[in-house]
């Protein structure tokens, strides 16, 4: 009797240990390597859950490159990879059971490896699949670049909200331009741009231009974009890359670009060759709190080379429509995620004393801004730090006027750029917008801050560029801005922006210009007029006009000997035109 009494209380423990064994914790480990194979030690691996938006745990790699995660819950699990200037690497829908250890290792890229190029080809039976089909791939068999998407303001109901970066900026070429490139449903996987545009310019953009750009997309998950501009001034820019939504809250974005351009260093002709590379993340931290941060890492080359590296960093907390940013940055074309899909300026850079200089500065800002039914309120405080500002400056000069090597030319639009005085300082700013009717928006920004000046004592004339330059003094100053910007709805399609800026004529840079509102030259007015097949066709023929200080404000002369007139000013005059097609 006791025999079987203890025969059923170990026949009972037994059944009870075998689902508990069944039932034993998964484990997943690996090893992170770069794009040659070689082992990453340091690097962050984060753990998903299939729903989380943030990870589970996190782990770093050893100097093997290893990393794991134990005592894990049987289920399917996500894992992300971190590091520096590097693209991170996801891997999606790791299945793992009971008692079971799964391996994943995975690659990462570095941003420099963008800029590797292949060929597309079809994959092997032996790859990955994943969600990736592009006709441009990475050097380790990645896509790359996103193209943003534009609110459709032509709907009757949608009250789009208005930024004012682009609110106050007539010419505004940013990506978020109603480029007729949207896709309105998933039939447009493709979309293209061809655009030909001829008119005065400034620096580096001269001549009968040509541009074209392509935009790919696959789902909802990412996008692709192609842009490729030239010149028959010799100038020419290429660029490409990509942007992924891999987990909810997240995006990231890389894009590599390569421009050339002819140039004079005061001692004869040459080519300036600039590379550059930028990457960014945004993360949903919160419903309510939302972080970007990235870098853009751009090398020049010159007869000699110059290299930077360039943050920027931004926290956004939104509420009820209050939004609280902080936000840093250190060049004035990349402040943010959105600016990584727009093809950029020619960098802050000069000549001084023989050998290139690029601008080093810092721009740190907290604002607050409301939003209410038709209307949007903005106040912020900046504070900006410059180590060789760039002066711009116009005229029919030659090289013999700049033999002392402090200025670089261009000689198809006779802009040149010299080096200015470092300064510094803090400031405001304010801005209203309120939307008029329908789609027509106007807008009005005051700001005061620290800006260059030229007193009207050098309009005595100078005997030399070098001491023109000796002249300019830091000043602390006002600028005042008025824009409109709207669509006429219907058939015509009209688009337009107009906006006028104040600020003393002998200040010779803008105040707060990280800002692009307070960056804007003067008078200026924008045009785009839909052709041929109307605006709700897919396929688009568009005129657009740009004119930019028309009344050619903000022109300091400089008088040398022999009759030779220089000016340094903000913005040239300029009017452009050309055709675009979209398809």
């Amino acid at each position: 009797m006791i025999r079987s009494a203890t025969q059923f209380v170990l026949a009972a423990l037994l059944s009870l240990a075998v689902p508990a064994f069944a039932a034993g914790p998964a484990s997943v480990s690996g090893v992170v390597q770069d794009a040659n194979h070689a082992p990453l030690m340091g690097v962050v691996v984060e753990l998903f859950g299939p729903v989380n938006a943030f990870p589970l745990l996190t782990a770093f790699t050893d100097i093997h490159g290893h990393y794991q995660f134990s005592g894990l819950a049987p289920g399917r699990y996500s894992i992300r990879v971190l590091q520096a200037y590097s693209m991170p690497a996801h891997r999606k829908n790791i299945l793992v059971g009971s008692n079971t250890h799964a391996v994943v290792n995975l690659n990462l890229m570095s941003l420099l490896d963008v800029s590797q190029w292949f060929p597309a080809v079809p994959r092997g039976a032996d790859e990955p699949a994943d969600e990736w089909k592009w006709m441009l791939r990475s050097g380790v068999d990645r896509p790359i670049l996103r193209w943003m998407d534009q609110p459709n303001i032509d709907q009757p109901n949608e009250q789009p909200d208005v930024d004012p970066a682009a609110m106050n900026q007539p010419n505004s070429e940013g990506p978020n331009r109603d480029d007729g490139t949207d896709y309105p449903d998933a039939a447009h996987p493709i979309r293209g741009r061809a655009a030909l545009t001829a008119g005065s310019s400034q620096f580096g953009e001269g001549g009968f231009r040509q541009e074209a750009f392509f935009r790919m997309r696959e789902g909802n998950t990412g996008d692709a974009v192609v842009h490729v501009q030239s010149s028959t001034s010799g100038a020419g820019f290429v660029a490409a890359g990509m942007e992924r939504n891999p987990l909810p809250g997240d995006t990231t974005r890389a894009v590599a670009s390569f421009r050339t351009l002819p140039v004079d260093f005061g001692t004869g002709l040459g080519r300036l060759q600039i590379f550059q590379v930028r990457g960014g993340e945004e993360l949903a931290l919160s419903d309510a709190v939302v972080a970007q941060f990235g870098a853009e890492t751009e090398a020049v080359q010159a007869g000699q080379t110059a290299t930077a590296a360039l943050p920027f960093m931004a926290v956004h907390l939104q509420q009820a429509g209050n939004e609280v940013t902080y936000s840093l940055a250190t060049t004035t074309d990349l402040q943010g995620l959105t600016d990584l899909a727009s093809s950029g300026e020619v960098p802050a850079m000069a000549m001084q004393d023989g050998s290139i200089r690029l601008t080093r500065s810092l721009h740190q800002e907290f604002s607050v801004q409301r939003k209410l039914a038709g209307v949007q309120l903005e106040a912020a405080y900046f504070y900006d730090h410059f180590v060789d500002p760039i002066l711009n400056g116009y005229g029919d000069a030659s090289a013999a006027e700049f033999s002392s090597g402090d200025v670089l030319l261009d000689p198809v639009t006779g802009a040149f750029r010299s080096v200015g005085p470092n300064y510094s300082g803090g400031g405001f700013r304010v801005f209203a917008a309120r939307q008029v009717k329908g789609s027509v928006w106007t807008a009005v920004e005051y700001a005061e801050g620290p800006a260059i000046d030229l007193p009207s004592t050098n309009f005595a004339g100078q005997t030399s560029f070098a001491n023109a330059l000796t002249d300019v003094v830091q000043t602390r100053t006002q600028s005042v801005l008025v824009s409109l910007r709207g669509r006429i709805r219907g058939a015509s399609g009209t688009t337009w922006n107009a906006g006028y800026r104040w600020q003393p004529e002998d200040t010779i840079t803008a105040v707060d210009p990280f800002n692009a509102g307070m960056n804007a030259p003067f008078l200026s007015v924008m045009l785009r007029q839909p052709l041929g097949s109307g605006n709700s066709s897919p396929d688009r023929l568009e005129l657009e006009v740009v004119m930019q200080n028309l009344l050619a404000q903000g022109y300091r002369p400089i008088f040398f000997v022999g009759g030779q007139t220089l000016y340094f000013a903000q913005a040239p005059r300029l009017v452009t035109g050309g055709l675009a097609f979209s398809f």
